[in-house]
């Protein structure tokens, strides 16, 4: 047992960690499944919780997006209540209720109107179902309505929050509703241009991918990441098992549970609760042994029994749901399973089995790397029962099959090799297939026999397929080309293998594409295999790819007259100079090929660089073929949209690396659209090296010294680049009597940093 001092010290360490003395009902202290409310005692406050709200006080538009059970709709509810506390005016509208009893759209948006109106607290000025019956438009225009002629109008000293949860459910529905999303997205945008607007603003809740909410929505959005416990944060947890003293060190039980649930809530809350509900004491240094038995016993033998089993059922559900990546699903799966972590690519959309995992709540991504949980998820659903699974594979059959013969027996990526391969013949061996089929196995098996004497059965050749496949699209031709070309090169090592492909086809095939024109049938597919060069350099959108795509099929000709290595080297250095604007690549590609002197092997970029720099850099104010750079100058310094100094000021703390914590989501999508910047994995990075030379800090310094200010801007400046500490550069007297006036009357223009800036004047002032 302790002693008295500890005693003592553990008291003062757990007393009132809820911020006030309350009588609590020990047997009802942890709460697992479901939302808890709002006063519950083991509520856990976690980074989200104070990112969120700091988020939606200054007007951000929101997501919070995870699995099931991960306690969002938790964090919804105390949001709620701690704006409503500082004066905003909030509605919580769940979309799986709402979504429940309707079967087509009219009905379903009248519910969602009547929703907000009544809790938005304004059904005292407006009869819901009249109102929306009188209306002739469509449902947004009527949603749009509300907001504009009332809602913004009626409340008009108080901020508003609209928070949504269950997102999932909305695509659930057997009708598209374009028009909720189309909302939120106007009232968005009307922010440009009513004021009004900014006093308005939604959090989304849900099992949704990030992906999905950008394609519908296209709005700048802060995603807020909701993670597991961390034992900093778990005081009320620890507090209820030190109430119900059943543990000589509480916290060293709870890193035990930690140790088992990774922090997931509802496992957590549930050890937690059986420790407290237990019949046994846990002295000092036992707290490993009887938790893993606790575990052990009332969680994972025999789990479908246990109370346990509909939150694992819903994991296990959503694994196993038949569609087009279950198989893919399972095997990624695996692979996290033997490789204890698997490392994503920051730079590429995630896949959709990736996707699938994380939101099962099985998988989580642990900065750049995708791992299981927790033990107790390890233990359930482990290999045996992967493989048990894997063995249930006719859907995959079925498509891989059925998109072989569209294919007129030509797309080989329809083919099964490897890990597939067996599985699927265990599976075909108690069937009844037909020629056909028998045929398409054989041909994979052959395949498969091919592609292993090629690369020397080398036990990564499933993942160097993979990877020339998304070259190749399975065309065969070309896979033949890549295969032949492969087996005169050292083979790669596990982890490199998509390196490994990337280097030969733009080195060995692109590079040399007209000789292997002479002796291969694949000049029809060089379009194609561009295309995939484009995507794969991870530099541009979509829309940008078509369009430059289309500059290089004119210009590929004269480069490869000046150059071995246009696609090893040379195409990306001119990317990296002139994406995203068509408009510049053409010119640079031009500029290449009128220069009579050759491009040097190997210093393919100092080559550009020089280039640049005589042609566009020590001109661009005058030369006829920069208008493109002098239109983003004079989008900066003419913004229609957002004030001159305000997107200055936020573009040099980009060009800075300064982490990025203000609101300014509408400097940094007027930024993007000017298309100065570009966002790679969501993070800000001037757009090319011509404008990161041209528009570098000193012509932002000396830009920003020429707006108007009654401040010294230099000064200013100095302040920000000392890390807002050096006191000498504040303003003082005549000058800060001056700064304040123009400010109580510009309000909607100063920056965060100007506000800072004043601020501290006037507080050193005194």
């Amino acid at each position: 047992m302790p002693d008295a001092i500890d005693t003592l010290h553990t008291h003062e360490r757990y007393k009132q960690p809820i911020g006030k003395k309350m009588n609590i009902e020990l047997n009802n202290y942890y709460q697992w499944g479901g939302c808890l409310r709002v006063d519950a005692p083991s509520y856990v406050e976690r980074t989200a919780d104070q990112e969120l709200l700091e988020r939606l006080k200054r007007g951000e538009y929101c997501y919070v997006l995870n699995a099931s059970q991960m306690g969002k709709s938790s964090l919804m509810l105390r949001t709620q209540q701690k704006l409503e506390k500082e004066g905003f005016v909030c509605a919580t509208i769940s979309l799986k209720h709402l979504s429940q009893n309707y079967v087509n759209p009219e009905d379903w948006y009248q519910e969602l109107f009547e929703c907000l109106v009544k809790n938005l607290n304004i059904d005292k000025i407006i009869n819901s179902e009249f109102w929306w019956k009188q209306q002739q438009c469509s449902p947004l225009n009527k949603l749009l309505d509300l907001v504009e002629k009332i809602l913004l109008p009626q409340i008009i000293n108080n901020r508003i929050v609209i928070l949504f949860d269950e997102i999932d459910n909305i695509f659930k529905l057997n009708f598209p509703v374009n028009d909720f999303f189309a909302f939120i997205r106007t009232c968005y945008q009307r922010r440009a241009e009513n004021s009004a607007y900014h006093r308005l603003n939604f959090a989304l809740f849900g099992i949704t991918a990030l992906f999905t909410l950008d394609q519908k929505l296209d709005i700048v959005a802060r995603t807020i990441d909701l993670t597991g416990f961390d034992i900093s944060e778990t005081k009320p947890l620890a507090y209820g098992l030190w109430l119900a003293k059943k543990a000589n060190r509480a916290k060293n039980v709870l890193k035990e549970i930690l140790e088992w649930t990774g922090g997931q809530p509802y496992l957590t809350q549930k050890i937690c609760d059986l420790v407290l509900k237990s019949k046994s004491y846990i002295p000092k240094g036992e707290e490993a042994n009887k938790i893993k038995h606790l575990v052990k016993t009332r969680l994972i033998d025999d789990w479908t029994t246990k109370d346990i089993y509909r939150h694992l059922e819903k994991i296990q559900n959503y694994l196993l749901q038949d569609n087009q990546t279950k198989f893919k699903r399972l095997c990624f799966y695996q692979k996290i399973l033997q490789q204890g972590e698997v490392e994503t690519d920051v730079y590429s959309e995630p896949s959709q089995e990736q996707i699938e995992l994380q939101l099962s709540g099985l998988v989580v991504k642990d900065k750049e790397n995708l791992r299981v949980f927790n033990r107790v998820y390890e233990y359930i659903f482990d290999n045996d029962w992967v493989r048990n699974n894997l063995a249930d594979i006719p859907l995959l059959y079925t498509e891989k099959f059925s998109n072989w013969l569209a294919s007129q027996e030509q797309d080989e990526s329809q083919l099964f090799y490897g890990q597939e391969l067996e599985q699927v013949w265990k599976w075909a061996k108690e069937k009844n297939l037909t020629q056909q089929e028998r045929d398409f196995l054989l041909k994979s098996q052959l395949f498969d026999a091919i592609i292993k004497v090629r690369l020397c059965s080398i036990n990564n050749y499933e993942s160097v397929v993979k990877e020339v496949f998304s070259w190749t699209g399975g065309q065969k031709q070309l896979n033949d080309l890549f295969f032949e070309i492969a087996k005169f090169h050292p083979l790669p090592a596990v982890g490199s293998e998509e390196v490994w492909v990337d280097n030969l086809v733009r080195s060995h095939i692109l590079d040399k594409w007209q000789t292997h024109v002479e002796n291969h049938s694949i000049t029809e597919f060089h379009h194609q295999i561009f295309l995939v060069y484009l995507n794969k350099l991870k530099m541009l959108t979509l829309n940008a790819q078509t369009d430059i795509a289309e500059v290089f099929r004119e210009w590929i000709p004269e480069l490869e007259k000046k150059t071995t290595c246009l696609y090893s080297n040379l195409i990306e250095t001119i990317l990296l100079w002139t994406k995203p604007h068509p408009v510049l690549v053409e010119t640079l590609c031009q500029l290449i090929c009128e220069d009579e002197n050759p491009i040097p092997i190997n210093h393919e970029a100092e080559y550009i660089q020089q280039l640049v720099q005589t042609y566009w850099i020590s001109q661009w104010e005058t030369q006829a073929d920069t208008q493109p750079i002098r239109e983003i100058r004079d989008r900066l310094l003419k913004n229609p949209n957002c004030e001159p100094f305000r997107l200055l000021i936020r573009y040099r703390q980009i060009l800075r690396n300064e982490l990025l914590l203000e609101d300014a989501h509408q400097e940094d999508e007027e930024l993007l659209k000017i298309g100065l910047l570009t966002k790679i994995n969501g993070i800000l990075r001037v757009a090319n090296f011509t404008y990161a030379k041209i528009f570098n800090l000193n012509w932002v310094d000396q830009s920003i010294k020429n707006i108007p200010r009654p401040y010294n801007i230099p000064k200013f400046i100095k302040w920000l680049d000392g890390g807002r500490k050096d006191k000498s550069q504040l303003i003082f007297g005549e000058e800060l009597e001056r700064t304040k006036v123009w400010a109580d009357l510009n309000k909607q223009l100063l920056t965060e940093q100007e506000r800072d800036f004043i601020t501290w004047s006037i507080i050193e002032s005194f």
